[in-house]
């Protein structure tokens, strides 16, 4: 047993105590302790000590309700709810108590399961209905102990036949079946005694059986055995845990029409649910034709259809490609898409959970978990080919194998010693490279392991001697060292026990190597992981701590998908880091900004009452959809439709072309001159120079439609659709403009004057880069990919309008500023004079700027009373290949 286990003991009895005083806590913690003699006997009083924090925060932990956004439906789970007694749930109830649920999370699962489950179809209804449902949540958040919960209520009010899809790996697919056997099924396929078979929620009674017909060992196969009765005549569920496979649904819809025993007929009796995992891989429909779905798109349809009564229930943490789906599309069969037309829930993640907003805007309590690589390019570069010759391994790659054996001494300091452990490292999609990763990261740690057996236990001095040694004590004074309770010499002591078990292991779709957490439940795992894809969506890294990843896609729900490191990490998230480049940090944290404005627009909506459909269609108007729309539509040139709305948005010129920095810094003196002779400008040190309510729209479209932007790269500044925006609506919201050259008082004198003004310059460290069709270009860096600072959007609004953001929001800081945006009554131009540094030569800036007094501008849209507006983007297959990736890019390849 391990110090986890009795945390959850203990955590479980107080969770049904009124009143949780640190006394009680350790109280309790000491009254348990006896039960785990193995424990007893080498715990230290600091591990009771840390255990007591531990389980103090674990039972602060508290979560919001899920928000729904549905069409209207009768309530039917309520009246239903006071007859039932909850055998399938309570189990489950009991069980996640055990491992330490706080009864504040559990009352929230209660009341968001209770709402899904409420939103699908009472299972005793008669007739023929269906019901179309996604349910969002937060990568790695625990959305398959919600679905589990969902579950284990279904089979209680009556679902009979029940379907997990999982992903497209059989590890993934494995991993689901383990947590259905525990939280469901309660008997584990891999015994072969009855004695111990019950594993989970069968430690707490096995009166009602589920039939499984997937076990860990196989998914569903064509050959499987009578049930012995008739599919109408079942008395309790029947479960299967699948991949997601064409051939293998192809064999469970055969069966089910032989079980049937009527060819070509639905089966009537039995009330149907589908849970599909990872709802936006594989499921979507990717065909050209929507009358000929996918394979697998197209088994799901069929699938769902030979039931009278069935519910298709997708989870995933990246809705877009399901928001996507076209609400009326149906196939030659009159089967309908798997668009969630019925009901959308937006889950809320615990408030220990470790997400992107912990992470990577600088504002994060989390944000010294990142670690810069610059190294790689010469060894590694994001992209390159199957056969790319690595012989060597980047410093920074050593630097994080070397934190992992760190971290994981100090997790065993505190008590940790036999909890999972790994370190994910994701920095090639091809087999071949994964296999040079893996043999180059095995002989380091060999090197490590057999340096820590012959030094660690000597006098700190003396060890020190070591080469390996001394690199290990450099990393922990860059990473650790007056962050941590821990010091070097503790850790030092622990070294031996820490790295003598790490293993290191390839984790592919040709590999033999599995990362079966489940086989070393007693001692714990303690890997580095190597892979690509089959580490990238849905499966867990038990105990993740680093993260090193060179990956390059920039579509925004591979990118979230790729982040395993997001997830819980309770005692030890200031242990964790992540290693990427700067560029993949920017990404992330544009990202994390743009799903929480979703998850904000979500709410919005939800208070008014909105539809799926409604909430689809503004979803695909936001003008960053477009990277999905063009994705799905992609032809060389093509010139994509698009019906984009810049209602409360922020767009910005990230990228500028270098080539036309001397005819940018004229347009924008053309327009200084313009507006100095309509009026003198405010000025402040806020901001610099100001211009409000001022009617020169036509100035502004001038603007836009003479600088030279990169149109072939900054899809979402686009000249020709943001002026089509602005004319649309000139003679009416958006008539009156505020205007703002920005001029920091800590900024530099710009080297250049603007018609009649010199500005201060804003100082950006950025990428200098070259696009498929030979172009220079400046990648505008800095977080969240922007060239403007954090609240310069509220240049020109009222004190009334700020203040009423900042209460609408609720906190006193870090307030973003599509928050403000929202309360903005004129549209913003904002004009830019930048001072730029190319980061991968200078990134200190310890030298003069690359190229100074660089012009770029953004615009910040209040909020419009007006329909989107179609217009037209131009997009490049190439560069979209090169920049966003081909699909092939989101698999592993040989």
């Amino acid at each position: 047993m391990s110090l986890q286990d009795l945390q959850n003991n203990a955590i479980g009895i107080l969770s049904n105590m009124p009143a949780r005083t640190p006394a009680q806590v350790r109280l309790v913690l000491r009254t348990v302790l006896p039960l785990y003699p193995d424990l007893s006997e080498t715990i230290s009083e600091g591990q009771i000590e840390e255990a007591a924090r531990q389980i103090e925060a674990s039972l602060s932990i508290s979560m919001s309700d899920a928000s729904t956004i549905q069409v209207k439906f009768e309530q039917w789970l309520p009246g239903r709810r006071a007859s039932l007694i909850p055998y399938y749930y309570d189990r489950y109830r009991r069980h996640l108590a055990n491992r330490g649920f706080g009864s504040a999370v559990l009352g929230v699962l209660d009341k968001d399961t209770d709402k899904i489950v409420g939103l699908m179809h009472d299972p005793e209804k008669q007739g023929r209905w269906a019901r179309r449902g996604l349910v969002v949540g937060h990568v790695q958040s625990g959305k398959t102990a919600n679905y589990t919960g969902v579950i284990c209520k279904a089979a209680d009010y009556g679902y009979k036949f029940i379907v997990i899809l999982t992903g497209i790996q059989e590890d993934l697919r494995v991993q689901t079946q383990e947590r259905i056997e525990e939280g469901f099924t309660g008997i584990s396929s891999e015994a072969t005694t009855g004695r111990d078979s019950a594993i989970g929620v069968g430690l707490y009674g096995l009166e009602k059986r589920p039939i499984c017909l997937t076990t860990r060992a196989d998914d569903f196969r064509a050959t499987t055995r009578d049930l012995g009765v008739s599919l109408q005549s079942l008395s309790e569920p029947l479960v299967l845990v699948m991949k997601k496979n064409s051939r293998t649904l192809a064999n469970l819809i055969e069966w089910l029409e032989i079980r049937n025993r009527q060819a070509g007929a639905r089966i009537s009796s039995i009330p149907m649910l589908l849970i599909d995992d990872e709802a936006d891989n594989a499921s979507v429909n990717v065909s050209k034709n929507d009358d000929s779905p996918s394979a697998i798109n197209d088994r799901i349809r069929q699938l769902l259809d030979s039931f009278d009564k069935n519910v298709y229930l997708g989870y995933t943490a990246t809705p877009f490609a399901n928001i996507f789906i076209d609400p009326i599309s149906r196939d030659e069969m009159e089967r309908e898409d798997l668009f969630p037309r019925d009901f959308i829930i937006s889950l809320d993640a615990p408030t220990n959970y470790v997400g992107a907003s912990r992470i990577f805007p600088e504002s994060g309590d989390l944000h010294d978990t990142l670690t810069t690589v610059d190294d790689h390019i010469d060894l590694l570069p994001e992209k390159h080919k199957i056969s790319h010759p690595l012989t060597q391994i980047p410093e920074s790659l050593k630097e994080a194998v070397r934190t992992f054996v760190l971290a994981r001494a100090i997790r065993l300091l505190r008590g940790q010693d036999k909890s999972h452990s790994s370190m994910l490292v994701n920095a090639s999609r091809f087999n071949d490279v994964q296999t040079k990763l893996t043999g180059l990261v095995a002989d380091l740690m060999n090197t490590i392991r057999s340096a820590c057996m012959g030094h660690a236990g000597l006098p700190e001095k003396q060890a020190l001697r070591d080469p390996e040694m001394n690199r290990l004590h450099e990393v922990w004074e860059s990473q650790f060292e007056g962050r941590l309770p821990e010091t070097w010499s503790d850790v030092q002591a622990a070294l031996v026990r820490a790295a003598g078990p790490i293993e290191v292991r390839k984790v592919n779709s040709k590999s033999p190597d599995k990362l079966d957490y489940r086989r070393y439940k007693n001692d714990g795992l303690h890997v580095i992981a190597i892979g690509g894809f089959a580490l990238s969506r849905g499966f867990t890294l038990e105990g993740l701590t680093v993260s090193y990843f060179l990956r390059n896609s920039m579509m925004y729900d591979t990118l979230l998908q790729m982040g395993r490191w997001f997830g819980y990490r309770d005692g030890y998230a200031d242990v964790c880091r992540i290693f990427m480049t700067e560029e993949a940090i920017d990404w992330y944290a544009h990202i994390s900004e743009a799903i929480d404005e979703l998850r904000d627009e979500f709410n919005r909506m939800e208070r008014a009452g909105a539809q799926p459909v409604d909430f689809g269609l503004k979803v695909r108007a936001h003008p960053e959809s477009l990277i999905v729309t063009a994705r799905n539509k992609m032809r060389s040139g093509q010139r994509v439709n698009h019906s984009v709305s810049l209602s409360e948005k922020l767009i910005e010129t990230t990228r500028l072309r270098t080539d036309a920095i001397a005819a940018n810094r004229k347009v924008l003196s053309s327009l200084l001159t313009s507006l100095s002779d309509l009026g003198n400008p405010d000025q402040s040190n806020d901001f610099g120079y100001l211009w409000k309510g001022m009617q020169v729209a036509p100035l502004v479209r001038n603007f836009v439609n003479s600088f030279q932007n990169h149109d072939d790269v900054a899809l979402i500044t686009q000249s020709e659709p943001v002026n089509a925006y602005i004319k649309a609506r000139e003679l009416e919201e958006l008539e009156r403009w505020d205007i703002c050259l920005f001029s920091p008082p800590t900024g530099n004198k710009s080297s250049t004057s603007f018609g009649p003004f010199t500005p201060n310059s804003q100082s950006r460290s950025s990428l200098w880069k070259r696009s498929s069709a030979g172009i220079d270009y400046i990648a505008v860096s800095g977080k969240a990919l922007r060239v403007g600072g954090r609240g310069q959007v509220k240049a020109g609004m009222s004190a009334d309008e700020r203040g009423a953001a900042e209460r609408e929001w609720g906190a006193a800081s870090d307030i973003p500023d599509w928050q403000y945006i929202k309360l903005r009554t004129r549209p913003l131009l904002m004009l830019h004079v930048l001072d730029v540094w190319d980061k991968e030569k200078d990134k200190e800036k310890s030298n003069s700027p690359t190229e100074t007094s660089v012009v770029a501008w953004g615009i910040a849209f209040p909020k419009s009373g007006h329909e989107t507006t179609e217009v037209t983007y131009v997009v490049n297959t190439t560069w979209w290949a090169e920049n966003y990736g081909s699909p092939q890019d989101d698999a592993d390849e040989d």
